[in-house]
């Protein structure tokens, strides 16, 4: 390029967060800059808004908390606002008439959204870069090419909504115009997941803030369960209710869930009762439950459609958990098919430049109120089983070129060490049977405690042959601190054999925020709750943020 005068490059960034697009983006733009001796800035930025230290260390860029408004309140004739409803195309003549050219945070949405009119109403020339809508950063590299490298806007090389291929059966077409590069392929970022399939971790692990979820249980069964659970602020991930790849024969009259009074030991003479049947002595739930009459693919839909069409331009993001359970080759199955939605939802998200929702499996080998099916966790062979058919499915996902996702185990309540050792002892034998390793990332501890029995009015309240069922709540809190503590140490000792650290969900009687603080005390990386849920309805989780207060998660 042939450049004159100095020029200055600047976005006015209008949103709160640097997403990881954006993040990208920036970088491309302040390292092409520094390349010709022009300068980067961001402008606008809020207090406190923390400049990734990449980008902070290129020559020539600058964070400026002022904005474009008040830094060239004086020379506001030398600034020139690349804007899409301007009447006149930018050409290489700009490049005498003006020295700093604005940009107004991200052009790239789809569809096209105006969000250069907060800069217009400022007072700035603006100039177009044709009709067609581009990623920041192409904008940038346009204007470059045309001020400094004097190429009319019309005669440089482009290429409109390229179809890029992630493997041979994945693709996605961009609603974007790219610059060309020699060989005729769009310029995008260096490290853009756009170029490539994003790296595959060893040892996937939760990225999960705030650490509060729900686990499966029936307010997590319908698509409406969940909306209503991902749109809660205070949930850092959500879970799906345990399901088959070909759902469980649900019988309504057998499979249900009452409250409990721990206290006086009174069950509640309504089954499946909603939260506002709940009493304000209630603390626990008992259940015969199986697990959801919905079938895997019905949940496989449900999360594709909130990760897609629910989720936001540039926010934290917030994880998905697919609970699921079978038998050994089933739960290999479900992992493949988990594994290809995170793969799509990837493509869509890269796509629409949004954070891609992270998913993750939970295999529930727990449930105590299976006739002639005892929970399989509590058996070191079948353990081992499970983990090898798991350890398959991770090779076949691989060989597809899918990205690979945490999996973790819910477990029974372990009441002695033997128990304790059998699942140490799966996770290492998993570990020195193939190259991936150990293929667990998390444990969720702790399930119901089954052949509870409970009364209401006078009579036995759940419907079993035996009036038996899974105990859960406030008697279960005890024993489900004794397994998160007993299982942390267990794996922090095993850390360095394992080679990673195992995370551990604490789950069991959380009712408010003392049982969700023990909990972290006793090693939980995230806490689950089921029973408080059920009782108290999502509003349990910003009762136990709010609990919190200045002391935060």
């Amino acid at each position: 390029m042939a450049a004159t005068t100095k020029k200055t490059y600047i976005v006015e960034h209008l949103d709160e967060e640097l997403g990881p697009w954006s993040e990208l983006e920036y970088l491309a733009i302040a390292k092409e800059s520094q390349e010709i001796g022009s300068e980067f800035h961001l402008t606008s930025l809020p207090l406190g808004f923390k400049v990734p230290e990449a980008l902070a260390a290129v020559p020539g860029f600058k964070a400026e908390n002022r904005g474009v408004e008040d830094i060239y309140a004086a020379n506001k004739s030398r600034v020139c606002l690349l804007d899409p409803a301007a009447k006149k195309d930018l050409s290489p003549a700009d490049g005498e008439t003006f020295d700093v050219f604005l940009f107004g945070g991200i052009l790239g949405d789809d569809p096209p959204r105006d969000r250069t009119s907060e800069l217009r109403k400022k007072g700035f020339e603006g100039r177009r870069l044709g009709p067609v809508q581009m990623t920041t950063d192409t904008a940038v590299r346009v204007t470059r090419l045309v001020v400094e490298g004097k190429t009319p806007v019309d005669k440089i090389p482009y290429v409109d909504h390229p179809e890029l291929k992630f493997s041979e059966h994945e693709s996605t077409q961009m609603p974007f115009r790219y610059v060309t590069d020699k060989e005729g392929k769009p310029i995008m970022p260096e490290a853009s997941p756009y170029r490539k399939q994003p790296p595959k971790m060893e040892h996937p692990k939760l990225n999960i803030h705030p650490p509060l979820i729900n686990t499966p249980c029936p307010a997590a069964t319908t698509f409406h369960d969940l909306l209503a659970l991902w749109e809660c602020p205070s949930t850092g991930a959500i879970t799906t209710r345990t399901s088959l790849i070909s759902g469980f024969p649900h019988d309504d009259d057998e499979n249900l869930y009452i409250f409990y009074d721990s206290t006086s030991h009174a069950a509640s003479s309504s089954t499946n009762p909603s939260p506002s049947q709940s009493t304000s002595t209630q603390n626990a739930t008992l259940n015969t439950l199986g697990y959801s009459p919905l079938p895997l693919s019905t949940y496989l839909s449900y999360v594709s459609t909130i990760a897609t069409s629910h989720s936001r331009l540039n926010t934290r993001p917030k994880t998905i958990i697919i609970s699921v359970t079978g038998s050994s080759n089933d739960v290999a199955d479900c992992y493949m098919r988990i594994a290809r939605l995170q793969s799509e939802i990837l493509c869509v998200s890269l796509k629409d430049q949004k954070v891609p929702v992270p998913l993750a499996m939970e295999i529930n080998l727990s449930c105590p109120n299976i006739p002639h099916h005892p929970p399989p966790a509590y058996s070191r062979e079948a353990l081992t089983e499970y983990l090898e058919s798991l350890t398959g499915a991770i090779q076949g996902a691989e060989k597809e070129n899918l990205p690979r996702i945490p999996v973790g185990l819910k477990t029974p309540p372990y009441t002695y060490e033997t128990q304790f050792l059998g699942l140490m002892e799966a996770l290492e034998a998993s570990m020195s049977s193939a190259e991936e390793g150990c293929p667990i990332s998390f444990i969720t501890a702790t399930n119901t405690l089954g052949s509870c029995l409970a009364f209401a009015d006078g009579t036995v309240a759940l419907p079993s042959d035996l009036g038996t069922g899974g105990l859960a709540g406030a008697p279960l809190h005890p024993l489900a601190l004794g397994n998160v503590r007993t299982l942390r140490k267990m794996l922090n000792d095993r850390e360095e054999k394992l080679g990673y650290r195992v995370q551990v969900i604490g789950v069991g009687g959380v009712m408010d925020t003392a049982g969700y603080r023990r909990m972290r005390m006793m090693g939980a990386d995230v806490v689950g709750l089921a029973s408080g849920l059920l009782l108290k309805g999502t509003e349990v989780f910003g009762e136990i943020e709010r609990g919190l207060g200045k002391d935060g998660w």
